[in-house]
């Protein structure tokens, strides 16, 4: 026969013991893959979040720097545009300024003009009243003075005659040379008249051509002021816009960071889902083994039980008893049936 020793109890509260710590264990296990999937998920939402903020203001600063190249386009076209009328503008103003000149000096001409005129009226009126209200022809003057000077020198004459003669000669050569001084500045005059006339011709066609021009000058220099403040509205909302996509995008880098650490932490968090995972499988696994040695043990009990009663014990039932050191074989015994 088979010699036998009781089953420990001690044994069978180890295994109970155990099945509780594992249970325990397996909750807490479990309680932690729950937290770590709960906050992986969070942590994923957060991610997902900071990407679509960080690519809507990242678009809005494409958008953005698009309007910034467009308004810089306009401003370019604006300052070309403003380039060319402030060179026609100064080609205008140097021709202004070359007719205002011109005319200055024709200006000039004209007070000499008046000036040397009034001097030769002057000298005409004190002409007349030497010479009185009788008028003398030059040519008639100039040919009795010549025949009185022939008769002097061709004839003998008493010199009481000729001193008359003389005398004649002396007054009418007073006389033609004051006539000729007059007929000169009428002369002077009808040739200061004339060209007074015409040196204010030329100034009214200098006004006429200064009006044109003025006009023009003062069209283009309303132009250009225009084009000066679209310019200096291009330049203000440029800044502007340049301000705000420098803000949106110090904004779009920080979801961008942040995008990054969640995705550092949401990466750690799945391998520590992971290794947790591998625990609690293995930690299943065990409790599966643990409720398996539970039902051996169970049938290791009935066997030792038949045992007792003095049975036969099949194979199984034997290999159960000494697996759990219910029986010692010592040598000589028998074998099961």
């Amino acid at each position: 026969m088979l010699s036998s020793t009781a089953p420990s109890t001690p044994h069978g509260e180890h295994m109970e013991n155990q099945d509780v710590h594992t249970n325990n264990e397996l909750e807490a296990l479990r309680q932690q893959f729950r937290e770590l999937k709960q906050k992986l998920q969070e942590i994923s939402e957060k991610a997902k979040e900071a990407r679509r903020q960080r690519d809507i203001l990242n678009g809005e600063v494409k958008k953005i720097s698009a309007d910034i190249r467009a308004y810089r386009d306009q401003l370019l076209s604006i300052r070309d545009e403003m380039s060319k009328i402030r060179e026609e503008k100064n080609n205008y103003y140097e021709k202004m300024r070359s007719l205002k000149e011109r005319r200055a000096n024709i200006i000039d001409e004209l007070r000499e003009l008046r000036s040397s005129s009034k001097k030769l009226r002057e000298e005409l009126k004190l002409l007349r009243n030497l010479l009185g209200p009788r008028r003398y022809d030059e040519e008639e003057l100039r040919a009795r003075i010549e025949q009185l000077e022939w008769q002097y020198q061709t004839t003998t004459l008493p010199p009481e005659a000729e001193k008359i003669i003389l005398k004649k000669i002396r007054s009418l050569e007073s006389i033609y040379v004051n006539v000729k001084r007059m007929n000169e500045i009428r002369a002077e005059l009808d040739e200061s008249r004339r060209k007074i006339a015409q040196l204010r011709e030329e100034i009214e066609k200098i006004n006429s051509e200064l009006k044109g021009i003025v006009d023009n000058y003062l069209t283009l220099k309303e132009k250009y002021l225009e084009l000066r403040k679209q310019r200096d509205e291009l330049i203000e909302k440029i800044q502007s816009l340049r301000e705000e996509r420098d803000k949106k995008r110090e904004e779009a880098n920080k979801y961008h960071e942040e995008f990054l650490n969640l995705i550092k932490e949401e990466r750690q968090l799945r391998e520590e889902l992971e290794r947790v995972s591998v625990l609690l499988k293995a930690k299943e696994l065990s409790r599966v083994l643990e409720k398996k040695k539970k039902v051996k043990y169970a049938k290791a009990l009935e066997a030792f039980e038949k045992y007792k009663r003095g049975e036969p014990l099949s194979l199984d039932e034997f290999k159960l008893l000494v697996e759990f050191n219910m029986l010692q074989s010592p040598p000589g015994t028998s074998q099961p049936q």
